[in-house]
């Protein structure tokens, strides 16, 4: 697999990132962490999908970033991202709002200079946002038919996983087709027979570490989902680099966004090739009672929504953390990896998927590096 090529400009990281050396250092977060995680534990409690919990990640990171960036004195910054964070996920988790407005009136900075009244309209304005940006639109088109083309896969032979989703409102790109890949490998090509027989091999022959490797970036159903460890892997870094409350709201903010947009253009590529996933050409035409290491999601195989997701939380967060760079970029790899280990993926479905994340990520850096 091509090594992910680390995109740090200097003026980026300097837009973006951690303070200046030698510059007085504003105490460490403890408003915008606290919501990021408990996002994720009700992405997982609500088993939420991953272009669903991309969106809800995106959704509550940008209204605490903009209440952090429109909170004046006498308002509190940390009253307004309190405000703003539980407006949202009571949007998200209505079973749960009372639970939100509660943690938020009992944080520190509730209702000071009218921080929290302004976060509550910021978190109205992004809830707004929400329910026009096309994600509960139906989807009308007929899946094509053909022997190269996806079909419902065991064990559950579920139908196709919003199929519509490219159409979802974009945060830092425009159309997902202009960066469309190309093409997938179809059955009957010698280097798509290659890749079947690639997938059916390295599942006779996994390692400890390579089942382990798939094991660890799996993300299923009832857990915080890809873009969900990343977003576990930031507050990590986060912590590490003691970034104050500021630097925090921006980073969850371009970090999720530009998750949120690799989504889109990931679904984008299923939905306009619907290739077939490695268990279908494998059950065809190599063993019949082959199974995967972990179960087949349902939609199409092309391209790789895990390597497409840390392509792009990998190449923002280099931006912030330039000196964790490069074992960022080895954990994207390592996830693409999975992928085939786990036998739900051809090789090149990961290696496109990562390009397409770190163009997804480059686009990001360069919307917010105003």
């Amino acid at each position: 697999m091509k090594l992910a090529r680390l995109v740090v400009s200097v003026i980026a990281t300097l837009a973006l990132g951690t303070p200046p050396a030698g510059a007085e250092r504003a105490p460490s977060d403890r408003t915008v962490s606290p919501w990021v995680e408990l996002t994720l534990d009700e992405i997982a409690a609500h088993r939420v999908d991953p272009p669903h919990a991309s969106r809800v990640l995106a959704t509550v990171s940008v209204a605490m970033q903009q209440a952090d960036v429109r909170a004046r004195p006498p308002a509190s910054s940390a009253a307004a991202i309190n405000g703003a964070a539980s407006t949202v996920l009571a949007y998200f988790f209505p079973d749960l709002g009372g639970r939100f407005h509660g943690l938020a009136a009992r944080a520190d900075g509730f209702g000071r200079g009218g921080g929290f009244a302004l976060g509550r309209r910021i978190g109205a304005e992004l809830v707004a946002r929400a329910a026009g940006d096309g994600a509960d639109a139906a989807f009308s088109g007929t899946p094509p038919v053909g022997p190269e083309f996806w079909v419902p896969t065991p064990p559950g032979f579920l139908p196709p996983l919003l199929p519509g989703w490219s159409r979802v409102r974009p945060w830092n790109i425009g159309d997902p087709v202009a960066l469309r890949p190309p093409p997938p490998l179809r059955p009957g090509d010698p280097a798509f027979e290659a890749e079947v027989r690639e997938v059916y091999d390295v599942s006779r022959t996994l390692t400890h570490e390579q089942r382990a490797i798939a094991l660890f970036w799996a993300d299923g159903p009832g857990t915080f989902t890809p873009p969900g460890h990343w977003n576990a892997i930031a507050l990590d870094l986060v912590r590490a680099h003691g970034l104050d409350t500021a630097h925090a709201a921006r980073l969850f903010a371009v970090l999720n966004t530009a998750q949120a947009d690799a989504f889109i253009c990931i679904w984008d590529a299923k939905y306009a090739y619907w290739s077939l996933r490695p268990i279908t050409a494998i059950r065809r035409e190599i063993d019949p009672s082959w199974s995967p290491l972990i179960t087949t999601p349902p939609f199409p195989s092309y391209v790789s929504g895990h390597s497409g997701t840390s392509g792009a939380a990998a190449t923002v967060l280099s931006a912030f953390f330039p000196g964790e760079a490069a074992q960022l970029h080895a954990w994207a790899n390592g996830a693409a990896l999975s992928r085939l280990y786990g036998g739900i993926h051809f090789p090149v479905d990961n290696e496109v998927g990562l390009a397409l994340g770190i163009s997804v990520g480059e686009a990001a850096l360069a919307a917010w590096a105003g």
